[in-house]
């Protein structure tokens, strides 16, 4: 076929095909190519067919290592009620919350809720928590396509009719559970049943990190005085001592719940809250009041072993990817949740807003965590890296020095924080210091150009490379349209 072809597709309207071979036993069973495919140029390989031929198959196999692709509006055709097209990967499909379950599930967290603005928290009511949280997860691990469905949890969420704290709750405690039991699947495969009780402690956690908040008279306005801020940055301390009062709760969780968000370690500002001087001296100050008070031994027992972990910084590698795990799930929680100050975002833009806030905030393994594993199950098979994105990436050199560089992505395969680019230039972030350190935006008269395109496929690369920011026309119109007209001029 001619370069020449009029019927060429452009680049940045195709997306990769995994060819397969559960793909292709697909085709053959359903006597079918379900759409058309091109190769790597946007010329045309085989036209959707009834009843193909092996040698239409092995036409294919012919461009397996070279990339086989389709178009990215063929994907969005997808039937609404769930009759996906076949192309999919099997199980890719398959939802995997039960709609009466999970509405169940927040309706009975909205009830605790209001309870814990007027009572303690009881034994009664950890039990109750500690089997809801296991049924959750019993439900979701027995399904056979967990490791690939799809997370239709805003679905659910969306015409349950519960309270923002409820919806907050539970979509926390179900993404994180999906991040946890993937995440430990990949590295400790056949271990499952041993991995449970690490499951649910990362899950009570995450049902129980923001209860404080029904202790606290916040005002629904995200600009907060330094006071009303002062008074949030307490929230997970308090909802530490609400749990005390129930001996079923670990010491664990207690732990995950007293530091969730603060996914990076030390003390720096990029921390986020609660500052570990004031946690260490109001625990010091909570410890001597039931010093003085008959029968709370375990209580005060519970308080010594919270300041001896912060007193030392004692963590282990599973901890901190627990408390980042806890964090980038609240981060979507809150994101896609309707707040009084703004409405939800679509569950693509607040990956990419997670995304594009993470250079101070979480490794390139926690966004992994994220992206790789349960990204595409919260967006509908959708990813958020996609051919022909611009995006940017950082790297550190061996003076560690930070570089900065805007690339095209040239192919996504089976992990999309691990594409392949082509660098257009370097350029300058902006850092901005408020609460925490963060990249407010980038400077165009920075830019310097790579002559040369260099290309890297980060998945065959095990340096320090990460994309850290996707340049999406709708959360950054200025550079987006700055970095096209370069990419277009070069």
């Amino acid at each position: 076929m001619s370069t020449n072809d009029t019927n060429i597709v452009p680049r940045e309207k195709l997306a990769k095909f995994e060819l397969t071979e559960e793909s292709l036993n697909s085709f053959r069973k359903n006597k079918n190519i379900p759409l058309d495919l091109y190769n790597k140029d946007g010329q045309i390989l085989i036209h959707k067919k009834r009843n193909p031929s092996e040698a239409d198959f092995g036409k294919l196999l012919k461009f397996e290592m070279q990339g086989v692709y389709f178009l990215i509006s063929e994907l969005r055709k997808t039937k609404p009620n769930g009759a996906e097209s076949a192309f999919l990967e099997p199980g890719r499909t398959t939802k995997l919350f039960d709609q009466e379950k999970t509405s169940r599930f927040a309706k009975q967290s909205q009830a605790l809720i209001e309870d814990l603005r007027k009572t303690s928290f009881s034994s009664d009511q950890a039990v109750f928590v500690q089997n809801s949280v296991n049924e959750l997860l019993t439900d979701f691990t027995s399904n056979p396509d967990y490791e690939l469905g799809i997370f239709n949890i805003l679905e659910i969420l969306g015409v349950a009719g519960v309270s923002v704290e409820s919806e907050l709750m539970t979509k926390r405690t179900v993404v994180a559970m999906g991040m946890k039991v993937r995440t430990k699947k990949i590295v400790n495969e056949g271990k499952e049943e041993s991995n449970k009780k690490d499951h649910l402690s990362l899950m009570m956690a995450s049902y129980l990190a923001d209860v404080g908040y029904s202790r606290l008279d916040i005002k629904n306005n995200p600009k907060l005085t330094k006071e009303e801020y002062a008074v949030v940055q307490q929230h997970p301390i308090i909802s530490y001592l609400m749990t005390l009062p129930a001996p079923e709760i670990d010491s664990h969780v207690r732990t995950l719940i007293l530091n969730h968000h603060r996914p990076y370690r030390g003390n720096g500002v990029n921390n986020n809250f609660p500052d570990p001087r004031s946690l260490f001296t109001k625990l010091m100050s909570v410890r001597d009041k039931y010093n003085k008070e008959v029968g709370k031994e375990r209580i005060t027992q519970d308080i010594e072993l919270q300041l001896h972990l912060q007193e030392n910084n004692v963590t282990s590698s599973s901890f901190e990817e627990d408390i980042a795990i806890l964090s980038l799930a609240s981060e979507y929680a809150s994101l896609t949740s309707n707040q009084p100050w703004r409405p939800a975002f679509k569950s693509s833009t607040a990956l990419k807003m997670i995304l594009n806030d993470s250079f101070f905030s979480y490794s390139n393994k926690n966004i992994r965590h994220l992206l790789d594993y349960v990204g595409s199950s919260l967006t509908n098979n959708e990813n958020i890296v996609n051919f022909g994105d611009f995006v940017i990436t950082a790297s550190v050199d061996s003076e560690r020095r930070a570089h900065f560089d805007i690339c095209i992505v040239l192919d996504v395969g089976r992990y999309q924080t691990r594409p392949k680019l082509q660098r257009i230039c370097s350029i300058n972030p902006v850092f901005q210091k408020g609460n925490k350190f963060k990249i407010a935006d980038f400077d165009l008269h920075s830019i310097k150009i790579d002559r040369r395109k260099a290309i890297m496929d980060l998945a065959l690369q095990a340096g320090t490379t990460r994309v850290i920011y996707i340049i999406d026309p709708e959360l950054n119109p200025a550079l987006h349209e700055a970095v096209y007209k370069i990419n277009m001029a070069s």
